[in-house]
């Protein structure tokens, strides 16, 4: 059994040991829903990104401002319009802010991923060997986590993974764990920058990859739900897969591209 499948396997036992019954009738509908939502935002999102921004702050300023003025014996109606509006500006005038920020953690989370692939993922599988075990053939598997376990983990655990990890790294290659935090710091600041200075190219990469992630995990649910041998065929071929997620992330870049230009075309003349 290759290494893929195994992981695949080992994570559907888990959700199914630990996930909530009426969860598990649902995950089709989630990869649909994953698979919908990627798709238009990587058709869509660079274009209708600023009217998304603020109508969320519309919303969350006319919740603001119904609670404000609930709890303060105000009018509700009243205060839900004026917050409406007041946050509805401020999420539209600072909405290169915004771009910067998600940008700066995309090219973040990437250049760390890169990174880590790289320099730290020999030291990160020296670290994990306490939660391998050894069956009765001799062969190393994946011990999952109780229920119990898992609820440490998240109360906290996840935390001090971090930190026993980082002190182990420091231990043995100090010099990794600096570059790491240098690469990471350098590339949250130059996503900022990307996004506040090329706004709508910034807006084109993220929402074009964030999309293309959304894909890859809706279409993985439903092929690990409907069709499990389909997860073998692309672990033999995974150039396949990666052939088929690039293919679409340059489409999207594409796609995008055209309409945010038509777009701003329009709002010029």
């Amino acid at each position: 059994m290759n290494e893929l499948t195994s992981v695949l396997q080992q994570g559907h036992q888990l959700f199914v040991q630990h996930a909530p019954a009426e969860i598990l009738t649902k995950a089709v509908p989630a990869g649909i829903i994953f698979l919908i939502a990627g798709i238009g935002l990587s058709v869509l999102g660079a274009k209708f990104a600023r009217f998304g921004m603020t109508g969320f702050a519309v919303m969350l300023g006319g919740w603001g401002g119904y609670a404000f003025a609930q709890y303060n014996s105000f009018p509700p109606i009243l205060g839900a319009m004026v917050g409406a509006l007041l946050v509805g500006i401020i999420g539209y005038q600072t909405f290169r802010i915004w771009v910067g920020l998600g940008t700066a953690i995309v090219v973040g989370l990437i250049a760390v991923s890169v990174f880590g692939q790289k320099e730290l993922r020999p030291y990160l599988a020296e670290f994990n060997e306490s939660q391998l075990r050894v069956d009765e053939r001799g062969e190393t598997v994946f011990a999952l986590p109780t229920a119990e376990g898992q609820q440490v983990y998240w109360n906290g655990g996840f935390k001090e993974y971090v930190s026993s990890f980082t002190n182990y790294l420091a231990d043995r290659d100090m010099r990794a764990l600096q570059n790491g935090r240098a690469i990471g710091m350098v590339a949250l600041l130059t996503g900022l920058c990307v996004g506040l200075m090329a706004t709508r190219w910034a807006l084109i990469l993220s929402t074009s990859l964030v999309g293309t992630l959304l894909v890859a995990v809706g279409a993985a649910a439903l092929l690990v739900q409907s069709l499990p041998k389909a997860c073998v065929a692309f672990d033999k071929n995974p150039g396949l897969a990666a052939a088929g997620l690039g293919g679409f992330l340059i489409t999207s870049l594409i796609l995008q591209a055209l309409l945010s230009k038509r777009a701003e075309s329009s709002e010029s003349e």
